[in-house]
């Protein structure tokens, strides 16, 4: 009985696995709820080159980026840049009022199971995906990145 159960526990944690983006494969198709109640459906983003941040109203690094991530925002979506803000916090009115305060142009969501689905865990914060407009993962990284050094990997994309 133990080793079925542990079977099967096996087979869900490796399908798990398998579910979750790794670079130069393709995303998992991902809904999004939006902080306004606006759905964005992942075929929204199809076509396009995407940054999705997991980040957090309490972490310091993800406050600094927040500003950069913004200017590129407004100088390459023109392009076909998009981003989407995924934030961790365990509490929606935190988020709002954050993100009221900043007023930042792109859009914004609470994490949610669907996207722990596509990604994964996230380890830590800032974690950044970027994908191209193929649907492909083409960096993953945890913790700050810096304008430039994101702006260099997105270009070719764009």
């Amino acid at each position: 009985m133990l080793r079925i159960l542990l079977l099967i526990v096996s087979l869900a944690v490796s399908g798990a696995a398998q579910a979750q983006a790794r670079v130069g494969e393709p995303v998992p198709a991902f809904d999004t709820r939006l902080l306004e109640g606006k759905a964005l459906p992942g075929a929204a983003l199809k076509g396009k080159a995407v940054l999705v941040v997991f980040w957090a109203t309490w972490c310091p690094p993800c406050q600094k980026e927040l500003p950069e991530l913004q200017a590129l925002y407004e100088q390459y979506r023109s392009r076909g840049f998009e981003i989407l803000a995924l934030s961790i916090d365990a509490d929606q009115f935190v988020v709002e009022e954050f993100w009221k305060d900043h007023e930042y142009a792109f859009p914004v969501a609470m994490k949610a199971p669907a996207h722990t689905q596509a990604f994964g865990p996230v380890r830590g914060t800032p974690t950044l995906y970027l994908i191209d407009r193929k649907g492909v993962l083409r960096m993953a990284h945890t913790g700050p990145l810096g304008r430039d050094a994101l702006e260099a990997r997105l270009k070719p994309l764009l």
